[in-house]
């Protein structure tokens, strides 16, 4: 990894895992081993700071390290990292995945001769399985994207497996990119644009965190909240009352789709270990969007991680 206009693909993550948290060494580590030919850049906002830290530059004094408040949204730190970076071709990904052997390249070439594409991702594979919970966390996020996803042109990218021409990220207003996840705010935008999304199932990423079950939980309660609590405006109190009393039939509605999901991609005996802890985090899927709806985000956004 370097730090300069040489490189053809910056990385920019955010630094934000309160568990798991020396996963970012994998991830750094994955991306080391892949330079060659083809050079990364890779920023890191850091709102955790402490020995990793310190570990991380002992390490990889290549990586440019950007501090962070404490309280600062992922979506912003992710900006401020984009803004630190150098590259015509900027991916995202987080400090608990782990990119599988040549990423950077399938990267670089899904781009490569296709002057329309201005996003291109491809699938996420579980890298943490030893209990049903470990399955649970990442099926009720990333079953729709568990390998094999549909080869080309689409309008859905993985969040945490994306890569965009810098071009079209200039061309989005920066309150956009630091309101919320850049899959429902920069997204539809790029789309409306007139630009492509390219899935490619080479562009492989592991997810790999190790959550606790009070810490997902957690985070499916708060990230179900700022889902809700943005999706109407502050005026729309009829159509909040309705999406507060839908919320109700949202956990069989939830698990059907993973169901399908899951057995589209041949993970059945999976699923079936998953499934108790599954019907705990539907119900707290629901609860955090009946929330939302009733009271807005509140300070949800700056509490995921």
């Amino acid at each position: 990894m370097i730090e300069n206009s040489e490189a053809e693909l910056s990385v920019v993550i955010g630094r934000v895992s309160t568990e798991d948290g020396d996963r970012i060494l994998e991830t750094l580590a994955s991306l080391d081993e892949q330079q060659g030919e083809r050079i990364c850049e890779v920023v890191l906002a850091d709102r955790l700071g402490g020995a990793m830290s310190a570990e991380i530059a002992r390490r990889y004094p290549q990586v440019k390290i950007i501090p962070c408040d404490p309280g600062m949204a992922l979506p912003e730190m992710r900006t401020i990292a984009l803004e630190a970076s150098t590259a015509a071709i900027v991916a995202v990904t987080e400090d608990h995945c782990v990119p599988a052997p040549g990423w950077i390249g399938q990267i670089l070439a899904a781009f490569e001769g296709r002057s329309d594409v201005v996003a291109v991702g491809g699938c996420v594979e579980n890298g943490v399985y030893e209990t049903g919970f470990d399955w649970a966390t990442f099926l009720c996020e990333y079953s729709f994207f568990s390998p094999p996803v549909a080869e080309g042109e689409t309008q859905i990218l993985p969040g945490m497996n994306v890569a965009y021409r810098r071009s079209a990220l200039d061309a989005v207003p920066r309150a956009r990119l630091v309101e919320g996840f850049w899959e429902t705010t920069v997204h539809p935008l790029l789309l409306a644009a007139g630009g492509r999304f390219v899935s490619r199932n080479a562009i492989k990423m592991f997810h790999c965190k190790k959550f606790s079950v009070s810490l997902f939980t957690a985070q499916r309660f708060v990230y179900s909240r700022y889902f809700a609590g943005i999706r109407f405006g502050r005026g729309d109190v009829a159509k909040r009352l309705v999406a507060t009393a839908a919320s109700v039939a949202l956990p069989p509605l939830l698990l059907w789709r993973m169901t399908k999901a899951a057995s589209a991609k041949g993970l059945n005996k999976e699923f079936g270990r998953a499934l108790p802890a599954l019907a705990m985090l539907v119900v707290v899927w629901a609860f955090g969007e009946m929330v939302g709806y009733i009271a807005g985000p509140g300070d949800a956004l700056a509490r995921i991680e």
